[in-house]
C-alpha cells in the first residue's frame, strides 16, 4: 500500500514538473519572440512618418475634401506609436495623475487623443512632400527603456527644425512616444502649463468638459 502511494506521489510530481517546464518553454518562447518582433525605436518612427507621408502624398485631395478620413489615417498610424496614458499623466503633473480616477484617466485620453488629431491633421496637409526628415545616431544602451529619438526636419524652403521624440518600451510590447520636442517647444511642458489654470478650477472633469466643446469627437 504504502509503495503504491509513493508511486502515485512521484508521479504527481513527475507530471507537476513537466507542466512546470512546460510553462517555462511557452514563457520563454514568448518572451523570445516579443523581443525578436520589438522593432528599434527609430524604426518605429521612421516607419510612422513614412506611412502618413505616404498616405498624404497619395490621398491629398480625398484629405482635403473629407477631414474624416484624415483623422481616421492619422488614428490607425500616428497614434499607435505614441503612449498616451503615460504622455497624459506627464501633462496632468503627479498631484492630478493620482488624485483622477481610472475612469476619467481613460476619458482624458480619448478627448486628448481627438485633440491632438483634429489640432495637427491640418497642418499635415500643407506639406509639400518636398520635406525631408534627417534621423541622427541613436543611442540605446543596453538594457535601457527610454531612448531619445533626434532627427531634423528639412522644409522645402531649406529651413532645418529640430525634433527629439521621448521613447520607452517601459511595460509595453514595442518602443512608443511619450514626449516630443520641436525646435525647443516641448509637448509635454506646453499642455501642462496650457491646462493647469482649468485643472486648477474646474478640475479633470472640467477639463475633459472644454476639451469636448473645442474639438469634435473622431
Amino acid at each position: 500500500m504504502k509503495q503504491t502511494i509513493v508511486k502515485k506521489n512521484s508521479n504527481i510530481r513527475s507530471i507537476m514538473l513537466s507542466i512546470v517546464k512546460l510553462g517555462f518553454v511557452f514563457a520563454t518562447t514568448f518572451f523570445a519572440i516579443t523581443a525578436q518582433a520589438m522593432k528599434a525605436p527609430d524604426l518605429v518612427v521612421r516607419e510612422t512618418v513614412d506611412s502618413m507621408v505616404n498616405a498624404i502624398q497619395a490621398n491629398r485631395t480625398t484629405y482635403k475634401a473629407d477631414e474624416t478620413a484624415l483623422y481616421k489615417m492619422l488614428e490607425e498610424t500616428l497614434i499607435p506609436a505614441i503612449h498616451m496614458p503615460r504622455m497624459m499623466d506627464q501633462i496632468l503633473g503627479k498631484t492630478y495623475a493620482r488624485s483622477s480616477t481610472a475612469e476619467q484617466k481613460a476619458e482624458l485620453v480619448d478627448v486628448f487623443k481627438n485633440f491632438m488629431i483634429s489640432t495637427y491633421a491640418s497642418g499635415l496637409l500643407s506639406a509639400t512632400g518636398k520635406e525631408k526628415v534627417n534621423y541622427k545616431p541613436v543611442n540605446l544602451k543596453p538594457g535601457a527603456d527610454i531612448v531619445k529619438i533626434e532627427a531634423e526636419l528639412v522644409s522645402a524652403a531649406g529651413e532645418a527644425y529640430p525634433i527629439n521624440l521621448y521613447m520607452s518600451n517601459r511595460r509595453d510590447t514595442r518602443w512608443r512616444a511619450f514626449n516630443i520636442e520641436v525646435a525647443g517647444v516641448n509637448f509635454v511642458r506646453n499642455y501642462r502649463s496650457t491646462f493647469k489654470p482649468v485643472l486648477d478650477k474646474k478640475g479633470i472633469d472640467g477639463l475633459i468638459a472644454d476639451l469636448r466643446k473645442k474639438h469634435k469627437s473622431i
